[in-house]
């Protein structure tokens, strides 16, 4: 059986996001568990290319993304008939609907873009 699997982008924001995660989680935890944690947000977003992990909706949060927890973080995509791209990512302790109010210009304009 093959796996269809969508090309996956990543707006900047979303790889700034990444990139301090990954920061953040080398300074509290060291680079071992850094590694694995960062080996997972990136099995959840392959994962969700391939169709294998369905994404939640929450009007609450946003009309236009769909998301996915991973671990302590919600992963925000969205999804075009040819590919998905990963909009934004946030830890499960922020405020995330103001915080993507307060992205969601900047992030639309990074996926017109893509």
């Amino acid at each position: 059986m093959t796996k269809i699997t969508r090309p996956i982008y990543k707006t900047p924001t979303a790889e700034r996001k990444l990139i301090g995660i990954a920061k953040w989680s080398v300074k509290k935890w060291g680079k071992k568990t850094a590694r694995e944690y960062m080996a997972n947000l990136d099995k959840t977003i392959n994962s969700v290319a391939e169709g294998r992990m369905p994404c939640q909706e929450n009007s609450e949060f946003s009309t236009r993304y769909s998301y996915c927890l991973s671990k302590r973080h919600y992963i925000f995509f969205e999804f075009q008939d040819d590919k998905i791209i990963v909009a934004t990512i946030f830890h499960t302790a922020m405020h995330i609907k103001e915080r993507l109010q307060d992205e969601n210009l900047s992030i639309r304009r990074e996926i017109d873009h893509i």
